[in-house]
């Protein structure tokens, strides 16, 4: 009884806990340009979702740009008979919006401001904590699944060449204490939760030359925790009390630091970009609930996680972008993915292996006209993950995993996107 108490308890905190809002995931991108050249943006100009990618541009665009872009993430690992893992499916949506002006104190320079926003329609968030033998999907599901949101800056510095731009990613922590007494005929409770509100700095440059741009961004790791202290008294053959203090804590979704450097060059009419992103996942943190408790001699008990050895990685990347007829644009680009997991044949089964990223957008530019007074670009977007197959030996058999067992997966993105110059 005094088991289901608690886990009653767990599930409140966890249901009414609030919004938690993160820098945006970059499995996919956020639909249309962004998905379709694999995120191979942070030097593009015309990028409505500046203040994510590289909040330096929004001082270098010429004028103001929005976009909407809505899409369904498929996620499906592929296992043997005796290993399943339930496939994943989410509808999201996305907004940019940013906005460029010149200073009134020094009007020779211009500056700019943006918002991103993105999450799914479902839900505003998802959360799951796992046990550490659980084998749970290490990269997509958790971060991707949030409702984010992202506010940038941007400030022109040498004329129309060099430009530094800033931004925040908000997030919530939550820590709550909750007390039951299970005693007699009447049982009651009270509860408190705290909410922190934190942020994850991003850091851009941008720099801009007759017909190569180049930039760099600090995206600052992400790792908002929860955290819930119990105390239970639960009356036993109705004289004796017992008294089980605990805490249960875990992290929502992790995000790592990341360092990305990006060229960009026209010729002719066609972009090409090459880039590339290097990843922190050292101090990565798992999603599984520990949970810490006093035994009766006093001594505390903790859940015991499993190390699995993780490694930073380099992701290299590169995209074009072309017109195909006069109002047809098409956009496309690859993205190699490592996998941080460096060894899964101890008890940790963190589900990961190297992916092969691909996208594709197609833009069809409407001009002007007397029912709407803005340029359109409409379109649809695409992108497509391969992930290698993965044979895992393991030394000690888990619950939720057999000895040996392969697997393989894919993700898939696909939807429709519209922006405008404003």
């Amino acid at each position: 009884m005094g088991a289901s108490i608690i886990k009653y308890l767990l599930l409140i905190a966890l249901v009414i806990s609030p919004l938690t809002m993160a820098s945006q995931a970059q499995n996919y991108g956020l639909g249309g340009m962004t998905s379709g050249r694999a995120n191979s943006v942070l030097a593009e100009i015309e990028n409505p979702f500046a203040a994510l990618y590289n909040p330096a541009i929004l001082a270098a665009q010429p004028q103001s740009l929005f976009a909407f872009n809505t899409g369904v993430q498929q996620f499906r690992i592929q296992s043997s008979e005796n290993f399943k893992v339930k496939d994943q499916s989410l509808t999201t949506w996305s907004l940019g919006f940013s906005l460029p002006f010149k200073l009134s104190k020094a009007p020779e320079r211009t500056a700019g401001f943006g918002m991103t926003l993105s999450g799914p329609y479902q839900k505003l968030r998802t959360f799951s904590a796992y046990r550490p033998e659980d084998a749970f999907v290490m990269r997509y599901g958790g971060s991707d699944s949030q409702f984010k949101a992202t506010l940038g800056f941007g400030l022109e510095l040498w004329q129309k060449s060099l430009f530094l731009g800033g931004g925040l990613s908000l997030y919530l922590s939550t820590a709550g204490t909750a007390e039951q007494n299970i005693i007699g005929e009447n049982p009651t409770g009270r509860m408190s939760l705290d909410v922190g509100l934190n942020s994850a700095a991003i850091l851009g440059i941008f720099s801009r030359g007759e017909k190569t741009q180049g930039a760099f961004t600090f995206h600052q790791a992400l790792d908002p925790k929860f955290i819930q202290s119990i105390d239970g008294r639960i009356s036993i053959a109705g004289a004796d009390i017992l008294h089980q203090p605990m805490l249960l804590k875990s992290t929502l979704y992790y995000e790592p630091q990341t360092l990305e450097l990006e060229a960009q060059h026209q010729l002719g009419k066609i972009k090409i970009s090459l880039g590339m992103a290097y990843e922190f996942w050292s101090h990565y943190q798992p999603p599984i609930l520990v949970t810490e408790i006093k035994d009766n001699l006093g001594e505390t008990r903790m859940t015991k996680v499993a190390d699995v050895p993780l490694k930073n990685t380099l992701n290299p990347r590169v995209s074009l972008e072309m017109p195909l007829f006069q109002t047809l644009t098409l956009s496309s680009g690859y993205q190699f993915r490592p996998t941080p997991v460096v060894d899964l044949s101890g008890p940790g089964n963190y589900l990961d292996s190297s992916a092969h990223i691909l996208g594709v957008h197609f833009s069809h530019r409407m001009r002007p006209n007397d029912l709407i007074p803005w340029e359109l670009k409409l379109g649809v977007y695409g992108q497509y993950h391969w992930l290698n197959s993965r044979t895992i030996g393991k030394v000690i058999e888990t619950e939720s995993t057999p000895k040996d067992y392969t697997f393989k997966g894919n993700a898939a993105v696909y939807g429709i996107s519209l922006q405008s110059a404003l």
